[in-house]
């Protein structure tokens, strides 16, 4: 699932104008997004018995917020997996990774808060002997992490394989217990809220009309009542879907204002028609 951050940002952008501070911040989401979306699709070659949850989010009572990517739980092993897809080469220091101009904290310093906090809310939650393990997960394949000490807890692009290999090596089924606390887990987890102190402060009357491409998110130029064509990528597509993917980021942006076809047609910059729009938004 795509964090709500991100898609109300990806709703705004061409819509105004963002600074480089936040254009810079929704490329990292962006990159963050695919390298898990990335890591699903390694997850898939896993046939052991498993039980995989994302995007957790909990806000204990003894603890502090649980942020989790993936938690997978094979075996008697629950594993806090946080994925990062990172390229290029990094310098590896205890404190940052590092590379000319730019630095990041280590990502092991915030897994093992993490992983203290999950402990605790597992206590909370009445299982305070389940077995945890937490991996900081590189699935870029261009990223080098120069200097980094041999540590089973952080997974580089070329032990991927290996890993996966000996998750495959638990042969029996997730314990009761486990699956039990999955269970749990689920109904314990709550949305995450979008991370409102990068969101720009927006109003419907200044951010820019138009209908935009499904493919690449360019505006389009011209558009019939049927079809459109983008003349940033190419794209042939159907005006209804382009309507219909406006209309979701209206719906996203603006959850309690008022939408009706003279509304909507506005909103797609006046391409289409409001009887056309209003058409569109009775069967959506």
């Amino acid at each position: 699932m795509k964090p709500k951050t991100l898609e109300l940002l990806e709703a705004m952008e061409g819509r105004m104008l963002f600074n480089d501070d936040q254009k810079r911040y929704v490329w990292n989401l962006q990159c963050g997004y695919r390298g898990e979306c990335e890591f699903v699709q390694l997850m898939e070659s896993v046939r052991s018995p498993h039980i995989l949850l994302r995007d957790l989010y909990f806000e204990p009572k003894f603890s502090g917020q649980i942020q989790i990517d993936f938690l997978l739980l094979v075996g008697n092993t629950v594993i806090i997996y946080e994925v990062k897809n990172y390229s290029g080469m990094w310098q590896h220091s205890e404190e940052m990774y590092r590379q000319p101009g730019m630095e990041r904290s280590n990502p092991l310093i915030q897994l093992a808060q993490t992983k203290n906090n999950f402990k605790a809310l597992l206590r909370e939650l009445g299982y305070p002997q389940a077995n945890v393990d937490a991996v900081v997960f590189h699935v870029g394949s261009t990223f080098t992490l120069l200097g980094a000490p041999e540590n089973r807890n952080v997974i580089l692009p070329t032990q991927i394989q290996d890993h996966l290999t000996k998750l495959n090596h638990y042969q029996y089924a997730v314990s009761d217990t486990l699956m039990d606390l999955a269970s749990l887990l689920e109904g314990a987890a709550l949305p995450a809220p979008p991370f409102l102190k990068m969101i720009p402060k927006y109003q419907f009357e200044s951010m820019k009309k138009g209908l935009r491409c499904c493919k690449c998110r360019c505006f389009v130029v011209r558009s019939s009542q049927r079809l459109y064509k983008c003349q940033a990528c190419g794209h042939k597509g159907y005006s209804g879907d382009a309507v219909r993917t406006a209309l979701a980021d209206y719906r996203l942006l603006f959850p309690e204002r008022l939408i009706s076809g003279a509304i909507l047609a506005e909103w797609c910059g006046g391409l289409l028609s409001a009887s056309q729009c209003r058409r569109i938004l009775q069967r959506s």
